[in-house]
């Protein structure tokens, strides 16, 4: 395991779905963007951050669970006979597309902006999570990175 390839690869694929998600925000003017939907979630469970920390709140727990999420399709990709690729990446990014949504509804459950529009907000996070596994394969890829043929001897 590659600490510093997965957590390249997390920002990486991060930086892509975020990116996709402020393009779509942008172009069917609704709120999409990831960082700003995880602070009304901060909020809602009573987190109240202030000043610079307001904004860098919802970037941060943003960041974290896209390294999560690469740290765990790493982990299958390792010690299942799941084989890493495209394939398998685009069935992590739907089953993580919808594990996503599941979420979500949970918290719209307890607060969540009114100005948001759930139905396309799910559809958004159900793409981008397509794209952000993929996003994945692409970055070990480039850094040569397999994460089934870097098993340990004594593992």
């Amino acid at each position: 395991m590659n600490l510093l390839k997965i957590a390249i690869a997390a920002f990486s694929a991060t930086n892509i779905m975020t990116t996709f998600s402020y393009l779509l925000s942008a172009s069917y003017k609704k709120l999409f963007k990831e960082p700003v939907m995880m602070n009304f979630v901060l909020k809602g469970v009573g987190i109240y951050l202030k000043g610079k920390w307001h904004k860098l709140g919802g970037w941060i727990a943003h960041y974290v669970i896209g390294f999560a999420l690469v740290f765990t399709y790493e982990a299958i990709w390792r010690y299942t006979p799941v084989k890493f690729g495209f394939v398998s990446g685009i069935i992590f990014g739907v089953i993580s597309g919808l594990i996503g949504i599941m979420c979500w509804r949970a918290i719209y459950l307890t607060s969540i902006h009114e100005d948001v529009s759930r139905r396309s907000y799910y559809i958004q996070l159900f793409f981008g999570h397509i794209i952000f596994a993929c996003a994945v394969v692409i970055a070990f890829r480039i850094f040569k990175y397999d994460p089934i043929s870097k098993i340990e001897p004594y593992l």
